[in-house]
């Protein structure tokens, strides 16, 4: 598993954030991170705008430091090509009530 220092730039829904990954010596990259082991409502559903708030809310708590970065740790992608991450508190909240099966 690697960890990378991130910012926020999106988030598309309770599971799903696009992130601007430092890779360091000035290198960035904007990528869709899933985060693991939560599976929140799709856009449209019931409890949508529930997920997607508190994992802004999540997000916005985990942000350290004076450059309102959060570290990420990723390995593999997913099935969709977007990049698997955790999140520390974030993921772990959001799967207490949304847990992927």
């Amino acid at each position: 598993m690697h960890e990378y220092k991130a910012k926020v730039h999106r988030v598309i829904d309770g599971d799903t954030v696009d992130l601007i990954v430092d890779l360091g010596f000035g290198v960035h990259i904007k990528i869709r991170g899933r985060l693991a082991d939560v599976d929140t409502p799709e856009r449209g559903h019931e409890d949508w705008h529930m997920a997607t708030d508190m994992c802004k809310d999540l997000l916005e708590k985990a942000k350290g430091g004076d450059k309102g970065e959060i570290t990420i740790k990723t390995s593999k992608t997913g099935k969709y090509g977007r990049w698997i991450v955790e999140i520390k508190n974030v993921t772990d909240e959001l799967a207490k009530i949304w847990p992927y099966n």
